[in-house]
């Protein structure tokens, strides 16, 4: 994999940027072991992207572009993995507003 590495000091997250995707990376405090947390489609076409500690802006950066580019997060969810592509009839749904999520009781 060719790229390049964002790292920040006292962070547990490593993440390459390639021409493709960009990938997180997890390191293990204990192992110091990465592990491969999540990938991201480089629709920005950026050379390195730096993303802020409270995870709400990202700064983007293209090594043959002047200009730099801000983004902000359009939405907040987290919704990161499908645990299941079969159908859900007679499933009942519970939103918690306190917490700010839901559940799902699945028969």
């Amino acid at each position: 994999m060719r790229g390049n590495i964002y790292f920040i000091r006292g962070n547990v997250r490593i993440q390459i940027t390639t021409d493709d995707k960009i990938y997180f990376y997890m390191i293990s405090k204990e192992t110091l072991v990465p592990s491969l947390d999540g990938v991201m489609n480089n629709f920005m076409k950026c050379s390195s992207l730096m993303i802020g500690s409270r995870v709400k802006y990202a700064i983007a950066f293209t090594i043959s572009d002047p200009n730099i580019t801000i983004y902000t997060r359009k939405c907040y969810h987290n919704f990161k993995v499908v645990l299941t592509n079969e159908p859900q009839e007679g499933a009942v749904g519970v939103e918690l507003s306190k917490t700010n999520s839901y559940a799902l009781a699945i028969n």
